[in-house]
């Protein structure tokens, strides 16, 4: 029980980090929770709530759909219109209006300072895929006039918008296989901050939670830097991790270390790295440069002196 919360705890860490509050566009609505993750069988019929709140000073009105969640590429770059047999879901969810009905697509208005609960419920299908499936219940202000809702509906101005995200995870077969890959640490030595990378592919059907951890120590042993978390990956897709440590000094030695996890996937590397700023390194090389060069010439004078006294 304590991983499957630690788990969740993750998931949603990864989700509020990963997109950066990508559906706050506004600051006069706000959503709870942000993050539902649930187990789905075909044939079952579950409800859910959530609520909005108006956090600004005036009356709207807003409207509820659900969009697929799908990512285009390793940074992880929404896609909300490309469908795929993990965002079926979206077809799936209804919304309670006020006379009580499920229906898709309700309007409903809310003065300041009000928050409301909304009930959605998901109908899974007898025939489901196996694995996950993904989507994101978005709450999107529309234009406030004296018409009705249907008409309201048809005449949409964007004001602001928030989103749920729905983690569904189906009891048919499902597999997950990790795989890293680009794996990269700061080499020996750098003139710059010390960075760390790494891309993990996920080969199966639901997602799973990847974690890196830098950990940055001097070369006695005091930790000076740590920086640990965990993102979701989608199946079929791969997510590229990315940390820096950003405050490190001009100059030192440090001991490093880098480790990325995800399902039975792991690879961990430490080595010394030695931090020396540019203009550090291009006096030493002008330096290494003369030295050689004076010692070339000194050994020349005192061929040229042996070979006279020979002579």
């Amino acid at each position: 029980m304590k991983k499957l919360f630690l788990l969740l705890a993750l998931v949603l860490t990864s989700l509020l980090g990963a997109q950066d509050n990508a559906f706050a566009e506004g600051n006069a609505m706000q959503i709870s929770p942000v993050v539902n993750s649930f187990s789905i069988k075909a044939g079952d019929v579950q409800n859910y709530t959530f609520s909005i709140e108006n956090t600004g000073t005036e009356k709207y009105s807003y409207k509820l759909y659900v969009i697929p969640y799908n990512v285009s590429d390793e940074d992880y770059t929404n896609d909300f219109s490309k469908e795929t047999a993990y965002n079926q879901i979206t077809r799936w969810v209804t919304f309670q209006d006020q006379s009580g009905s499920f229906v898709a697509n309700p309007v409903f208005s809310i003065e300041p300072g009000e928050k409301q609960v909304i009930v959605y419920r998901v109908t899974v299908p007898d025939d489901i895929p196996d694995g996950g499936q993904y989507g994101i219940i978005m709450a999107e202000t529309v234009k406030d006039d004296s018409s009705g809702s249907e008409e309201l509906s048809m005449n949409i101005e964007t004001a602001s918008r928030v989103g749920l995200y729905l983690l569904g995870h189906g009891s048919g077969e499902t597999n997950g296989t990790a795989e890293i890959v680009d794996y990269k640490l700061t080499g020996m030595f750098t003139s710059s901050n010390i960075s760390a990378s790494a891309t993990v592919k996920n080969n199966g059907n639901t997602d799973f939670t990847a974690k890196y951890k830098l950990l940055v120590k001097s070369i006695f042993g005091k930790t000076l830097y740590t920086n640990e978390e965990g993102f979701a990956v989608l199946p079929e897709t791969q997510r590229k991790f990315s940390t820096e440590w950003t405050d490190a000094p001009l100059f030192g030695i440090f001991n490093v270390n880098y480790e990325v996890t995800a399902l039975d996937a792991s690879q961990s590397e430490t080595h010394i790295i030695l931090i020396l700023p540019i203009f550090v390194i291009v006096i030493m090389v002008l330096l290494l440069t003369s030295i050689i060069i004076w010692s070339i010439i000194l050994l020349r004078k005192r061929k040229e002196r042996s070979s006279r006294l020979v002579v």
